[in-house]
């Protein structure tokens, strides 16, 4: 398994994210020139047409850097791109492995013990009660039943 993101992933991704930068900024350009302008009609066609073709063009931008961006993340099996489920696998496992030691950090703060699972330790016994109303089993610290809501 593949700790390392390839360098042309890296620059996959960060290029995608340099596209949709610029293109933000070009489609943004479109409100604030019209703001500036507001109320002056010389050149109305002009305008109009200088406008369209930065908000078309800031728009394609965003689409194909986010593209771009998801594929550098991802790996080209990862975002879908080659339907392969091994290489979509090796792929995303250093994406996995982040997702999976961010939620790790997040338990770990939290101060949530997860009863020992996925560690060696001693796990501790879950005990349950059973319901003398309709035999159903529940949490040891339940006073009603959460099947018919009879007192446990």
């Amino acid at each position: 398994m593949s700790r390392h993101i390839s360098s042309d992933r890296k620059f996959a991704y960060y290029l995608g994210g340099a596209m949709v930068g610029v293109g933000f900024l070009l489609f943004f350009s479109v409100f604030v020139t019209g703001a500036m302008n507001f109320g002056d009609f010389s050149d109305f066609d002009g305008q109009v047409r200088s406008s369209a073709v930065r908000a078309v063009l800031g728009m394609g931008l965003m689409i194909v850097g986010g593209f771009v961006r998801n594929v550098g993340a991802r790996g080209a099996a990862g975002s879908g791109m080659i339907l392969d489920p091994e290489q979509a696998r090796r792929d995303l496992e250093p994406y996995s492995r982040q997702g999976g030691g961010m939620l790790k950090d997040a338990l770990d703060e939290a101060d949530i013990d997860l009863g020992g699972a996925g560690r060696s330790g001693p796990s501790r016994p879950v005990i349950m009660i059973r319901c003398r109303q309709c035999s159903t089993l529940n949490e040891e610290d339940s006073k009603f039943c959460q099947e018919c809501g009879q007192p446990v």
